[in-house]
């Protein structure tokens, strides 16, 4: 037999008649951004970063993913130039998503002047 608690979740269960209702709420406040077009001096810079990129260094990457800006940090586990990405621990991304990337390790082009 049900408990008191098991058997109120149930009986509320039975009462969502508006299925994927709350998923088409989240989903309409999402707000679609359009991709950031970078500079060639952006690019430059972006291109000086991931020559400076190692395998194990931990890193903050902002990038373009499903119509949106992200931040992603964690252990860089592998650069594959041939393909144009990276991945952080288990999540690959394209170099043409990324608009920034950050590390204690990196040299910033301001730092030289």
């Amino acid at each position: 037999m049900l408990n008191n608690n098991e058997n109120h979740t149930q009986i509320f269960l039975s009462f969502d008649a508006l299925k994927g209702f709350r998923e088409r709420l989240k989903e309409q406040e999402r707000i679609v951004v359009p991709k950031k077009i970078l500079s060639e001096d952006d690019l430059d810079e972006l291109d000086r970063k991931i020559k400076q990129l190692r395998t194990g260094m931990i890193i903050q990457i902002t990038c373009f993913d499903h119509d949106q800006y992200v931040q992603i940090k964690g252990m860089l586990s592998k650069i594959n130039y041939e393909n144009k990405t990276l991945q952080i621990v288990k999540t690959h991304i394209a170099f043409q998503d990324i608009v920034d990337i950050q590390a204690d390790e990196i040299i910033d082009t301001l730092e030289n002047f």
